[in-house]
């Protein structure tokens, strides 16, 4: 039943790629701007390099990794969506900018142990449920470089009038995997998976959390 659930949900979303980076912008329109916010994500990155490896979990239509590879960096952006990466690779091509795209499930990475310098997931963990984010954070863990880091913007729960609107965007718009990720003690997750100076910030009234943690 919830690989039926999850298949469903890809292709729903390779029907709604064409309009995913609008809906996105049109959110954080509304929450002072998707360029202060996603800013904020990739300097979660620095410092970055020519030499850096960057993967980007659940990428959609990559805007994270083409940032990443704008500053410099080598981008890897990976979804298990067709279409969400036909999308990314149009505004790679228009933009005139190198990322290598790749269809996977972040729950099973394709990748070596030790591989990559940054891992980095935006609004993605929250569509994978409980299991199967705890199973790409240990993925994440392992194909870092000792020393690598981990950076995830997503939900957090929030409080008071912030909560209830989040309450209403999730029946709406999401489904119940990010009622799981909400629900999760991300800090014990990550310590469980073996990382370490675990590191979080709250946006947008408490709904947004940016979360970073290093691999020994």
């Amino acid at each position: 039943m919830q690989d039926n659930a999850v298949r469903r949900r890809f292709v729903i979303y390779d029907w709604l790629a064409p309009l995913y980076d609008l809906g996105v912008w049109f959110f954080f329109l509304l929450t002072g701007g998707e360029d202060r916010l996603r800013a904020r994500v990739i300097e979660g990155l620095e410092p970055l390099s020519a030499e850096s490896l960057v993967l980007e979990l659940c990428c959609g239509t990559a805007t994270l990794s083409l940032r990443a590879a704008v500053r410099g960096a080598n981008a890897i952006a990976l979804d298990n969506s067709p279409g969400m990466l036909a999308v990314a690779r149009e505004k790679a091509e228009r933009l005139k900018t190198g990322i290598s795209l790749i269809r996977a499930d972040a729950s099973t990475l394709p990748f070596r142990e030790g591989a990559f310098d940054r891992v980095i997931a935006s609004l993605g963990m929250h569509e994978l449920g409980r299991d199967r984010a705890t199973a790409a954070l240990n993925e994440a863990k392992r194909v870092l470089k000792k020393g690598g880091r981990l950076v995830i913007f997503d939900y957090h729960k929030a409080e008071g009038v912030a909560g209830w609107i989040e309450r209403l965007i999730f029946a709406f718009l999401e489904t119940d995997t990010a009622e799981e990720w909400i629900a999760m003690d991300i800090q014990s997750v990550l310590r469980q998976a073996g990382f370490k100076d675990f590191r979080r910030s709250y946006h947008v009234q408490g709904t947004l959390q940016l979360v970073s943690a290093d691999k020994p």
